[in-house]
Order: structure tokens, then sequence, then C-alpha cells
């Protein structure tokens, strides 16, 4: 027998051995063994560490499993012995999806190859005035190096979201659809959510543009190139391992599509730090790939402070809240809206959001048929909002009308997407350093509301500072005299260039007064501390934030995951069949210049690999953002002046 194939079964007997000797697990002295067990949890997050007290020992629980190398068949064995029911494994991002009995949740936390188990959540989803408010009207007018119009033409922007309906703003710029979620055949968005998005980001105002049209519903890049990533299901919903699914073709796949930027106007409330936070690491690894990352910050400002969902609480990528254009396309008149949610982030403190964006009753692309769309017709645009046809003007139009931090991240992808159009060989970081400076600050803001300001596209391309190290967002430290901020210059590479009144305005300690003593945000011991200080990050177990954490609406009744992820796009032909390359083994891909029938069938997953079913508990889901099909003000928006 070769010796390496002696060595990988005699690596197998012993991780068998290992645990039979230990015994098989006795279900009957389950509370005896979880208080016995319980003293070294680290590698669990909150959550799970909390279901272990509700649920019996062999009820299933999903999780999200990160490791510190490529499992083996060692690692494998000894899962399937404590009754571990593989997932997707996400080959890019060191983890891979699973359901496991309760019981065996500790066993395989302390795993030799595991770095930490994590609940597999439930996200959920959360314009011609945008187009000028933030300048790309007068970005329009600019050329490029080469001459031609900055219009985001030769950039595509991937967007994880529920998909992308046909729309004749997009038309054929759509390249591909990658179906994480679902596997019916076409460019399909049932939510409708996705759709208006990428409106937002691309849409190039065909169908607000013939000879009796008076008003233009551009994208902010609308030449650029869309890939729809779909991790939402029809109600909006799907848990973290879709969308970590959905990342990782993102990143596999970023060369062929020339994938520059990716949209998650998506999330769910923060939990565990993002060190350990699955969907944090995951946008890591896509913005060290070269891809600039735009989070959704969420739609809870009305619960206070550190409301930042994740993966906006990560302080690699950029982070955008909402603000209120009131409909006019000039930038003095507009005003943070109540909704959108607000620094400093649960647990880690980071700086949130970096910087915002129109996202109020923003006027976009209309997914006709889609749960919104059915749901929400007030919501439709009448024709009579951009025709001067009277017959017409009470009739449905192809746009809706949607409000929240979703719109206003798809705005900065837009505007990203301009940026790297520019000046192709620009990094994420310096983008978001850019953008961060560039942007207009509103000194009546304190900088865990407004960030860096109000997003200002001219000013950021008219920019030549470099991003010297990672433009990670800074951390704010609570002391007994008041915030302090670490500097963004020193992290950033120049002091000079991206130092704190730089990026933030004068005085960033502006207006810091009530977060300063809000034990909610920093812990009880902070706020009620005489002497000392408590360092970023180290809010301990006293720290809570009320309205950041769980929200009581953050419960949807649904099953598993789905077992087969599908990917359709455009001009491909039906009986071209090839097999390999990074999508798992039932992942369809249309699209993307290949031809009219053909279907790509990816590797890097064994065919089996995927077992998902029911037995997850309700309270599994959480909607991301904000964004909710049962009536909340972000659906809505911020009322507008009586005059408008």
């Amino acid at each position: 027998m070769p010796a390496r194939k002696r060595n990988r079964r005699m690596a197998i007997i012993l991780a068998l051995v290992l645990i039979l000797s230990g015994g098989i697990f006795d279900w009957a002295s389950w509370p005896a063994a979880q208080a016995a067990e319980s003293s070294d949890d680290s590698r669990l997050s909150p959550r799970l560490i909390k279901l272990l007290e509700a649920l019996e020992p062999d009820d299933m629980v999903p999780v999200i499993v990160s490791t510190t190398e490529p499992s083996d068949e060692a690692d494998d064995a000894a899962a399937q012995l404590l009754g571990v029911r593989a997932g997707r494994r996400f080959s890019q991002l060191g983890a891979y999806s699973a359901s496991v009995p309760a019981g065996s949740l500790r066993s395989l936390s302390r795993g030799r190859n595991v770095r930490h188990v994590s609940y597999d959540f439930i996200v959920r989803s959360f314009n011609d005035l945008n187009y000028v408010t933030v300048g790309a009207d007068q970005a329009a007018r600019q050329t490029t190096p080469l001459g031609s119009s900055l219009n985001g033409a030769g950039v595509t922007v991937a967007v994880v979201d529920s998909g992308i309906a046909n729309h004749s703003d997009i038309g054929s710029r759509q390249v591909a659809e990658v179906e994480v979620v679902g596997h019916e055949k076409g460019f399909a968005d049932y939510y409708g959510h996705g759709t208006h998005v990428a409106g937002i980001i691309a849409g190039d105002g065909s169908a607000s543009s013939d000879s009796q049209s008076f008003r233009r519903f551009n994208g902010i890049a609308p030449k650029a190139k869309l890939v729809s990533v779909r991790v939402l299901g029809p109600d909006g919903s799907g848990r973290v391992s879709d969308v970590l699914a959905g990342i990782n073709w993102v990143v596999l796949n970023r060369s062929a599509y020339n994938i520059r930027v990716m949209n998650l106007s998506l999330g769910h409330s923060v939990e565990q730090s993002y060190v350990d936070d699955p969907l944090c690491q995951a946008v890591e690894l896509a913005w060290r790939s070269g891809i600039v990352v735009v989070a959704a910050a969420g739609n809870s400002g009305t619960g206070g402070y550190a409301t930042i969902h994740s993966p906006g609480n990560d302080p690699s990528i950029i982070t955008v809240g909402a603000s209120n254009n009131y409909r006019s396309a000039v930038r003095p008149d507009d005003v943070l809206t109540s909704y959108t949610s607000r620094g400093p982030t649960y647990l880690d403190h980071v700086v949130k959001p970096d910087l915002v964006a129109p996202g109020n009753r923003t006027i976009s692309l209309r997914a006709e048929g889609s749960a919104l769309d059915t749901a929400y017709a007030a919501l439709r645009v009448k024709q009579g909002a951009y025709r001067s046809d009277p017959a017409a003007a009470q009739l449905d139009s192809p746009y809706f009308e949607l409000s929240g931090s979703s719109m206003s991240a798809g705005v900065v992808s837009g505007m990203a997407a301009l940026m790297i159009q520019a000046q192709p060989l620009i990094t994420p970081d310096t983008v978001k350093a850019r953008l961060m400076k560039g942007a207009e600050k509103r000194l009546g803001y304190d900088v865990f509301s407004e960030g860096a300001g109000f997003a200002d596209l001219i000013t950021a391309l008219g920019l030549a500072d470099v991003a010297l190290l990672p433009a990670l967002s800074p951390k704010a430290t609570w002391t007994e005299t008041g915030i302090l901020f670490q500097d963004p210059g020193t992290l950033w590479g120049d002091a000079a260039v991206w130092g704190g009144d730089v990026i933030w305005g004068s005085d960033p300690q502006r207006g810091t007064g009530a977060v300063w003593g809000d034990a909610t945000v920093w812990g009880r011991r902070a706020a009620a501390s005489s002497s000392g200080s408590v360092a970023p990050g180290n809010a301990g177990a006293s720290s809570i934030v009320w309205g950041g954490g769980m929200r009581a609406d953050s419960i949807v009744w649904g099953g598993g995951m789905r077992a087969d992820s599908i990917v359709w796009g455009g001009g491909m032909r039906a009986d071209s069949i090839v097999w390999g390359g990074g999508m798992s083994a039932d992942s369809i891909v249309w699209g993307g210049g290949m031809s009219a029938d053909s279907i790509v069938w990816g590797g890097g997953m064994s065919a089996d690999s995927i077992v998902w079913g029911g037995g997850i508990s309700a309270d599994s889901i959480v909607w991301g953002g904000g964004f909710s099909l049962f009536g909340e003000s972000t659906l809505l928006g911020d009322d507008l002046p009586s005059n408008l």
C-alpha cells in the first residue's frame, strides 16, 4: 500500500479512536454533559451557546463551520460520527455549511481543524434624482484617458440579492444569473428587491426616454454590466450559507466576468465580532481579491446607536447609510433618514457607516409580478410621473419606488464602478478612502450617523490620493472624558492626507455626548465607571445594544436551504454541457457569452455534499437590513414636504 494512502487511512482510524475512546454521546446525560463542557465555548457563536440551553440534544442546528485549513478525510469521518450532515463547501472562504445535532456542537467546535462555528442566520434584503444628487450627471460629461464617456462601461457589478428580472433599462448588460436560491430558467426576481437595486446601479433609462418623457430614470453607471447572484427567495430571505455560496462564486469567477464591484443590500443583526462572523470574513476575502464590496448599513436606526447590520460591521468594506434628498437634485437640502442604522458597531465599536447616500423614496426598476410589486401596488410609479401623455398618466409604468439603505448601497456601488472605469488600476482601499474623503461633511450630524458625510462623486473622482495601507474603518474607544477615535490617516498610511479632520470634518467628537453616556452601546460597566477606559471592541458580557441585536420582527417561518444552485445568463446553448470549475455539482450557470444552450457545471464540491432539509427552528431567520413585507417605515420611506 502506498505510504500516502496508508497514512491517510491511519489518520481516519485515529480520528475514530479519539471519538470512540470518549464513548458515543449519551443523550440521557445531556444536561450534566452540558454543564461540564461549557467551560470552553470560545469557538461557538453566542447564538449557538443560547440554543444549547433551549434545544434537545438531537435537534438539528444549521451552522457555518470556519476551518483553519481545508477539511480532509479524517475531519469528515470525525464529523460524521457526531451526526454532522455536511452542506455546501466554500472553497474560497475556508468554510462549509452543515446541519449538526445540538448535542454535538461543542464536540464539533473542538475539532483540530475548526476555527469557529457560527449559527447559519437567515438574511433578508433591507433614479434620476439620485443620478444628479451624487454628481453622476457631471461624471457622464467627463471622459476616461481613452476618451470614452464615464458611464461604467467595461466594469461588471455583482448584485448579491433576490435576482434581477428582465427589464428594458438593463437589456443585454445582464451577463449572467447565479441562482443559489431557486432553480427557475431565465432571469427572474420573484421578490422584486434585487431588480430595484440593479436599476439604481446600472439602469439606462430606456423605458423613460421616449419623445413624451420629461424625466429619465438613469442608474449611476448606466453602461456597466451586471451579474445577478440570487441568494434571497420569493419572500426576500435566504441563509447566510446562501450568501456565502454566492460570494464564493463571485470570487471564483471575478476574472471571467471582470467583476470589480459587489453589492450586498442585505444582512442580519450583529451577534458576534466581525472576526468570527463568517459573512464578514467572506466579504473581507472578496475585498482582498480586488473586489470593491459595498454593503447596506441597515434600516434599524430608530432603535438608536449600534444598529449597523452584518456584513456592514466589517471594517474593511464600504458601509452605506441612507439620506433623504427630498426628491430634489441638489445636495444642500439632503438630510439623514430617520431609519438609517447608526454606529458604532455592536461589540467591535467600529465607526460606521462610512458615508451616506440617497435612499429615500427612490424610483428604480419594477419587477412586474414580484412579491413586492403585488403586495405594494401603490408604490408602482404612474406614467404621468415622467411622461406628458394625459391618456396614459394613470397607467402603471415599469418603475417602482422603494426606500432604505439597500437603495443607498446601490448608489455607491454605481459610483465605485465609475471610479474604476476612470482609473482601472485603482484598488478597493483607495476607492473607499477617496469616497470618504470626498463626501460632503455635515457638522450638524455625528460621525456615527453620517460617517464621513454625504456621497459626492465629483469630488471623489477629482482626488489623486492613494491609500498605502488597508483603508480600515477606525474604531472608537470609550473613556471617562469622552470618545476617542483611531486616526484614519495612521491606519491608511498617510496622516497628512487621510487624517481624522479630513475624513470626518472638524471636531470628529462633535455631538457624541449622548453616545458616550449610552450604556447600551458601551456596556454598563463602561458607562458607570468613574475611572479607566474600555478598549475598542472589548465590551465584555455586559455590553448590550437594545435594537442592535435580534429584533422581535426577525423571525420568519421557513424551511431549510435549497440543495441546488442554478445560474442562468444570456446567449447560451441548451445542449452543450461542460463539467469543471468552481461551482457545486448541482449548480447551473447560464450566460456570459457562451453559446445559446450551454450548461456549465462547476466542480469544487462533491455531488452529494449538499444536504439540507427542515427541522430548523422558527427563530432561525433574521430580516436583514430591516426590509420587510410587513409594512415597516423603510418600505414607504420618510415623509416629504407637502409642496413636493
